[in-house]
């Protein structure tokens, strides 16, 4: 018998697409909760034929981003199928959308809107810029990771500035929708009443930059691009190898410095006055990292490792993706998993990332195919039989569509 999850029970109406919102959601299943995920009729969600990369017909990026959710297809231009978005939603306890700002209202399907049939509702919007002067703006990863100054200390000390290497911003954004989510439950929990809550992605991002920001408001001084180095501690650095790259480094005072150079090899340096605390290892890093390069490129990583770990000196090697998923601890902590998908079979997932106790999270039904849930959805709604097949074959629901072309999805309001 399956434990309960920590949200079950919990009813989430999706109306996201491309990542954060349904990343964020998929997790939020992951522990319990019940999510409809609305696609349009025609295309579905856009993930449904981004990119190159396919398990047999399914796209690789939408299986990643939608696991654990229904599909119901539906023509948003059509009232009966804003009717049937209604009702959903006035059974819903979350109802998470990331239109640009002014088309759910446009549709009648904003908080106002929303809120008059179920007062209870928890209304996430999610958006590049949130409300103001850029709302209207369109926003994806890299031009949120561009405005936000995330990207301004990113690349090498010479070179311009560069695209983190995993999609930040819309990360970011989910994990605001989880958060949102629970902080909307536990609010609801004492006032008995939904609220509308705000997901800015450049507002997300923005709140990693606290390093930076932290000496840029106490000194004055830009942040600078730093390659592989800490922006706050020196050492700390990614190294070349002999034969790759490691990142060691120094954080704290004591011992850690000594130890560090005890490593390495070198205990003249701990006396170097150019070196003897951070500060002046931070001011003297032009000097001190290519010191300490020429001393890692003359083993392998593995004998770098050995010896950094022996003294309990931070570490870490630069792990491909093969090392990465073949790593003992990764198989260890279970951290892969996968789901049987009914068209192309096993497919791999990131496991819950919470391993809770009490209510442990588990991968549940795999992403759904288009339109795949609609009947049934439909049914619990208390359609008829007669009605389900009208509305399907009148074009305002569809069901069951596999690989479907994507198209432009962005919905307009009915006429």
């Amino acid at each position: 018998m399956m434990i309960p999850g920590a949200l079950d029970g919990v009813r989430i109406l999706d109306l996201t697409r491309h990542m954060s919102g349904p990343y964020g959601t998929a997790m939020l299943s992951d522990y319990g909760a019940s999510v409809v995920k609305v696609e349009s009729a025609a295309s579905g969600d856009p993930s449904r034929s981004t990119g190159h990369a396919y398990h047999g017909t399914e796209n690789a990026l939408y299986l990643m981003w939608n696991r654990g959710k229904r599909s119901i297809a539906l023509n948003l231009r059509e009232p009966e199928a804003i009717d049937i978005v209604r009702r959903l939603a006035a059974e819903s306890d979350i109802f998470v959308e990331n239109y640009r700002p002014g088309v759910a209202e446009s549709m009648g399907l904003g908080y106002e809107d929303l809120k008059v049939i179920n007062p209870r509702l928890i209304y996430i919007s999610v958006s590049g810029f949130g409300r103001g002067p850029l709302e209207a703006w369109p926003a994806t990863d890299p031009v949120v990771q561009a405005m936000s100054g995330v990207m301004s200390v990113t690349g090498e000390i010479d070179g311009g500035p560069v695209l983190i290497g995993v999609p930040i911003a819309d990360y970011a954004g989910a994990m605001q929708v989880i958060q949102s989510s629970l902080l909307g439950l536990i609010a609801r929990g004492r006032t008995g009443e939904g609220q509308y809550i705000e997901v800015s992605m450049l507002h997300a991002l923005m709140a990693a930059l606290t390093t930076r920001l932290a000496l840029y408001w106490a000194t004055g001084e830009e942040p600078e691009r730093l390659g592989g180095a800490h922006s706050a501690v020196a050492p700390y650095n990614v190294f070349e190898t002999k034969d790759g790259y490691m990142v060691a480094g120094v954080w704290g005072a004591g011992e850690a410095w000594p130890k560090f150079c005890d490593a390495l090899g070198r205990p003249d340096l701990v006396d170097d006055p150019r070196f003897t605390d951070n500060k002046l290892r931070v001011g003297n890093r032009h000097l001190l990292v290519p010191i300490i390069e020429s001393i890692t490129r003359t083993q392998p990583t593995a004998v770098w490792e050995e010896r950094f770990r022996a003294v309990h000196v931070l570490f870490g090697p630069v792990l491909d993706f093969p090392s990465l998923l073949s790593h003992e601890h990764v198989k260890a902590a279970g951290i892969v998993s996968s789901v049987e998908h009914p068209g192309v079979g096993s497919i791999p997932q990131l496991s819950p990332t919470l391993k809770m106790s009490g209510t442990p999270g588990h991968l549940g039904t795999p992403p759904p195919m288009l339109g795949e849930h609609t009947r049934e959805i439909l049914t619990e709604l208390d359609y008829a039989a007669a009605d389900v097949e009208r509305l399907l074959a009148g074009g305002v629901a569809r069901s069951n569509v596999v690989g479907a072309p994507s198209g432009d999805d962005d919905v307009v309001p009915p006429q």
